[in-house]
């Protein structure tokens, strides 16, 4: 048989020496010459352009397919990708693309980069990084997000299938997609491939979870089975029962507010911690942690009681990595006013942290940061975070995450009947819209709200 046919097959065989024959093999063709069609796999060869100095180059050899239509078709598109000045020999794989395609993004913020990286070496190469980027299918595509509800089922079940492996819900994965999106239009316009295969997968839509008042009949049901979660808990730490109350599992809903009382008996149990005139600060601004970091002396007006949010007074995170960034969106830009509690604190932490000043000299390493260790140099936001988290398990509180304290804050300001346009200005948003779905009512305000209105109802005496 000649090696030089476009068209060929090969199999397995080995002969008396244990090496393959290959396109050798004599089970390969019938007696008459032609391809035995239950034998071997078809392969097809391709004539390259001429390397550097028009040197001749070998053929390039593909092969595996089923019949002989498949490898016209693959030899096809071979040659249509050389037509676009493509080398059709370099095997590409989606992971190596994703990498060097990431690498290339020389205009993202360091907070995006961040979540590419995170999306990209956590799922994408993991799930998909082997198939060949020229391969790459939409039903690749869905296997891949199939194997995430899988992990998220086994994360349900107390069964985590990698280390620090968290819940990828709904928007998340639309995120994860997104990014493959991304660079899949890159690659189109590098003519490396023909469509977006990730714009074809179809994705669970993502859920606008409203916050939800932890009442004492959740509670209740809350630390019930807070109990048995812990007695089956696979987590051998020393703080896993602190594992076991941070788990979303556990939660009525993602996102979970305190009530008043419970926001008081926190504050309570925190006074006296450094941390304290932050999680202070939290509960009466709405501030977001970034703005709280970030917060600067010169963006503070004790006198006039107002704070002010500008480009430089965020601290961003990528990661572990912290750096300095402007208001989160174009709204978030803003004076907040300040009560007089607040005001009060901040100006006994002046006090203490001028004084901290003076007996650390020339070694306080503190700027013009706000809220800062004793030494000046300032808190990462997840040590604050995390500081906050467990505080409220020591109060033998339910779970909320610090970014709950600003829900709060926003649903006591519509309890208290302020417009959503002036609680919208004060909290960042751009719109009314985004506020209200930020807050929480509670029952007993919706309570007194239908019963006003019920009581504008004429109704007859007889009645």
């Amino acid at each position: 048989m000649s090696r030089g046919e476009p068209f060929y097959k090969r199999c397995k065989c080995k002969g008396a020496d244990k090496k393959e024959l290959g396109p050798e093999c004599p089970k390969l063709k019938r007696a008459d010459g032609s391809w035995n069609p239950k034998h071997g796999t078809w392969y097809f060869a391709l004539e390259l352009p001429p390397g550097p100095g028009g040197k001749r180059r070998p053929r390039m050899r593909r092969g595996g397919f089923e019949s002989r239509e498949a490898a016209i078709e693959a030899r096809d598109k071979a040659k249509a990708t050389m037509r676009k000045g493509v080398d059709p020999s370099v095997r590409v794989t989606t992971g190596d693309y994703l990498a060097r395609w990431l690498a290339g993004r020389r205009d993202l913020k360091p907070t995006t980069r961040h979540n590419y990286e995170n999306s990209i070496s956590t799922y994408l190469i993991p799930l998909l990084g082997h198939v060949d980027l020229a391969a790459l299918q939409p039903e690749h595509i869905a296997d891949a997000f199939a194997t995430i509800r899988e992990w998220n089922a086994e994360l349900a079940a107390g069964r985590p299938v990698r280390k620090s492996q968290r819940h990828v819900g709904p928007a998340a994965m639309q995120r994860i997609r997104n990014v493959l999106q991304a660079a899949l239009r890159d690659a189109i316009k590098a003519r490396m491939i023909e469509f977006n295969a990730a714009k074809l997968v179809s994705m669970d839509p993502a859920t606008q979870h409203k916050p939800t008042i932890w009442t004492k009949e959740r509670v209740r049901k809350f630390w019930a089975d807070y109990g048995e979660a812990l007695e089956r808990s696979p987590l051998t730490r020393g703080d896993r029962a602190f594992l076991v109350w941070r788990s979303m599992v556990l939660r009525p809903s993602p996102v979970m507010v305190w009530s008043l009382t419970d926001v008081g008996a926190f504050l309570d149990y925190a006074s006296g911690h450094r941390m304290m005139p932050v999680f202070e600060l939290a509960a009466g601004t709405g501030l977001r942690r970034g703005e709280l970091c970030g917060l600067r002396w010169t963006d503070v007006d004790l006198d006039a009681g107002t704070i002010s949010v500008t480009p430089g007074g965020v601290r961003v995170q990528a990661g572990w990595e912290i750096v300095e960034g402007g208001p989160k969106t174009e709204g978030s830009g803003r004076e907040v006013s300040l009560v007089a509690q607040d005001v009060a604190t901040l100006k006994a932490w002046k006090r203490k942290q001028s004084a901290e000043r003076l007996e650390w000299g020339q070694d306080w390493a503190g700027g013009s940061l706000v809220f800062t260790r004793e030494d000046g140099t300032p808190w990462h936001p997840d040590a604050v975070t995390d500081t906050f988290e467990r505080l409220a398990f020591a109060a033998h509180l339910p779970p909320v995450r610090l970014h709950d304290m600003r829900h709060a804050h926003i649903s006591e300001l519509f309890a208290a009947g302020v417009d959503a346009r002036i609680i919208s200005e004060r909290v960042g948003h751009m719109g009314s819209k985004m506020t209200r779905d930020y807050a929480a009512v509670a029952a007993e305000v919706s309570r007194a709200a239908a019963e006003k209105v019920v009581g504008m109802i004429p109704r007859s005496a007889r009645q």
